[in-house]
């Protein structure tokens, strides 16, 4: 099987840059579709999860927003493979960034920044693309796919537009280097986290999140940037960075935690109950949440 999967991968690798971006978007929107009705992978899951976020929502809205789902996973999947074609420029007309400034602006203060974004929108061409254009490289924290060469090949192009990946199993080290730098750590804070968690507010009350970013924002004094792609009717995508104020939290508190952990949370919320569909309703978020 694991051999199968690296034919596929690097049969996508190699077709999908053969065609127009548009005609990809369009194949991915049908395939996502296809998914929800014939291959619904993980449907009951994303189902179980929308009954607990939005429990006034009707079967037939939800099931809309499932749907939506396999169309965002699909194309998020498609313009990976697409995204080391992209130019500068492209990729500026792709992804329109109101405030890319605002990161340098941050810099300048010399304890680095950290990069906090959601599976949402396009999570993976956020990261790629807002790092060319403004042409400073992240340091992403990723999970190592089971998968080896698949692993090896997704990274291969994550990095190929300057990118440095971090696995987040022995990351912490590595992130307080490049943060003492004054480098810029991207990474993803909106999956459950079993170990070294804060329980906040995400939808549910006392829903585990990962704390590490708060703990690493509070000790090393680093500027926190939110932000999320969401596209366009059109196939293009909006971003805005957000600053989180961290000023306040001046020792590492359980409450102080808490709080930093909740103020990113509550920006995400904000963005899910906008465009739902956006965000990956696919894993257990809630598994740990009685």
């Amino acid at each position: 099987m694991n051999f199968l999967l690296y034919i596929l991968f690097e049969l996508l690798k190699v077709t999908i840059p053969l065609f127009p971006l548009g005609f990809i978007q369009f194949a991915a929107r049908l395939k996502g579709k296809m998914f929800y009705y014939i291959l619904p992978i993980r449907k009951q899951t994303a189902i179980s999860n929308l009954k607990r976020a939005f429990p006034d929502k009707s079967a037939k809205e939800l099931n809309e927003i499932v749907k939506g789902c396999y169309v965002n996973v699909l194309t998020v999947i498609a313009e990976f493979f697409y995204m080391r074609k992209l130019s500068v420029d492209k990729l500026k007309n792709l992804l329109k960034v109101e405030n890319p400034g605002l990161i340098n602006e941050k810099l300048e203060h010399g304890k680095g920044v950290i990069l906090i974004s959601a599976h949402f929108g396009n999570w993976e061409l956020t990261a790629y693309g807002v790092s060319k254009m403004i042409n400073i490289p992240f340091n992403v924290i990723v999970k190592e796919q089971t998968n080896k060469r698949v692993n090896e090949g997704i990274n291969s192009i994550r990095t190929s537009g300057g990118n440095r990946m971090i696995d987040m199993k022995n990351s912490l080290r590595e992130i307080l280097t490049v943060l003492k730098s004054n480098g810029i750590v991207a990474m993803l804070g909106d999956q459950s986290a079993p170990k070294e968690n804060v329980k906040v507010k995400f939808f549910l009350d006392g829903v585990p999140t990962y704390e590490g970013t708060a703990r690493i924002a509070i000790k090393t004094g680093a500027d926190v940037l939110f932000g999320v792609s969401t596209r366009n009717p059109d196939g293009t995508y909006s971003l805005k960075l957000h600053e989180i104020d961290t000023s306040k939290y001046k020792e590492s508190t359980e409450d102080n935690v808490k709080a930093l952990t909740q103020a990113h949370v509550d920006l995400l919320v904000e963005y899910i109950e906008r465009k739902p569909d956006h965000w990956l309703w696919f894993h257990r978020r809630f598994k740990n949440v009685g």
